[in-house]
């Protein structure tokens, strides 16, 4: 039976002093960041899993809708392709001794470049998602650095008002698609970590179906940040406000993210950021919030995913599929970068089992060549 045969049923403002409140989750930057859960609502079964308890995660990279040509009507065509998966288009895995499994979606990802550079938001960009919420199937998204104002913007001051508001309407996508997703499947909890100034980027943590998904947006070390009281109209209020904020480090939102994994170690796991480890330095940037290096930082996301028996870590970004195997200790760690959305809808499908674990990964190609 398919997932949709499981489920179907289902330049500155004028005035300044008018800033709605954030969407953010907030906590002062001292303090731990703010936790929040929402559980599952199916009880634990008492009973056995299955035999067959695999299901097909889709991860997508880069969605940039309204950007580089990538229109809501082609990526929408995508969406529905990938919905057909199991219907009219049948792909499948080969997870060895001559078995298969059927490529059906039951959960997606985006791993962030979401959409255009600020225009991120839920009016603009969840009717292109809509159609797998209808079809009961949740959808989990992360944001990029398109998504998300940088430290220094290559055309206009960094972190300004409309940098700021920017990545609050960010986070409020993100944030919507994950409540969506626990309405419409009893079996997804999820945590949101919230971030450690007065703003800043939710990570998630989330359980389906005896699977655990960790979602650090850009990459774990993205810092917070805060503004002097009074901003924008006390700092540089000729240009919005900008480069006013103070950063502050993201070491506090990781280690309560460690924490939640210490819950459950023997869970299989999916971890997903959206630059890759195999990426350009330049983009592991903590803005000097911390003392740690770069290699530190990339060994402290490899060690959280290394604690885990069966995990896979799921990338985007770089616009073209790839595989990399790193080294651990006596572990590997292997790193998967999708291909690009646009231009034929290139996914990530992932085979994953709560008892077996991670038992394939292949890339699609939801459009024809």
């Amino acid at each position: 039976m398919t997932a949709r045969g499981r489920f179907a049923a289902i330049a500155v403002p004028v005035v300044l002093l008018a800033m709605p409140v954030a969407l953010v989750v907030t906590a002062c930057s001292t303090a731990r960041p703010a936790l929040r859960r929402h559980e599952s609502t199916t009880p634990v079964a008492a009973t056995s899993p299955p035999a067959d308890d695999a299901f097909t995660v889709i991860f997508i990279g880069d969605p940039e809708a309204r950007m580089r040509g990538n229109t809501h009507e082609e990526l929408a065509g995508y969406v529905q392709r990938l919905l057909d998966l199991g219907d009219t288009r049948h792909e499948w895995f080969q997870i060895g001794d001559g078995r298969t499994h059927e490529i059906d979606p039951e959960l997606v990802i985006i791993g962030g470049d979401i959409s255009q550079d600020r225009h991120t938001t839920i009016e603009l960009d969840m009717p292109i998602w809509a159609p797998f919420f209808d079809a009961g199937i949740p959808v989990l998204a992360g944001f990029g650095n398109h998504d998300w104002e940088p430290e220094s913007w290559g055309d206009s001051p960094s972190y300004s008002f409309a940098g700021h508001r920017s990545n609050e309407s960010t986070t409020a996508f993100t944030r919507e698609t994950y409540r969506r997703s626990a309405e419409i499947a009893p079996d997804l909890a999820y945590h949101e970590v919230g971030p450690t100034a007065d703003h800043g980027p939710v990570t998630f943590h989330a359980t389906y179906r005896g699977v655990d998904i960790v979602n650090f947006n850009t990459f774990l070390y993205q810092p917070s940040y805060e503004y002097p009281t009074g901003w924008p109209l006390t700092c540089n209020p000729l240009a919005g406000g900008a480069g006013c904020q103070t950063f502050v480090s993201a070491v506090p939102q990781i280690e309560a993210m460690e924490s939640l994994l210490a819950e459950a170690p023997s869970r299989p796991a999916i971890f997903v950021q959206h630059y890759p480890l195999s990426t350009s330095d330049g983009w592991w940037d903590d803005y000097d919030t911390t003392d740690t290096t770069l290699l530190e930082r990339k060994r402290r996301l490899l060690d959280m995913i290394s604690k885990r028996e069966q995990a896979v870590f799921l990338a985007g970004h770089n616009h073209r599929s790839s595989q990399r195997p790193w080294k651990v200790g006596e572990r590997v760690v292997n790193e998967y970068v999708a291909p690009y959305f646009g231009n034929r809808g290139g996914v990530i499908a992932v085979l994953i089992s709560p008892t077996r674990g991670i038992l394939e990964v292949r890339t699609l190609r939801s459009a024809p060549s």
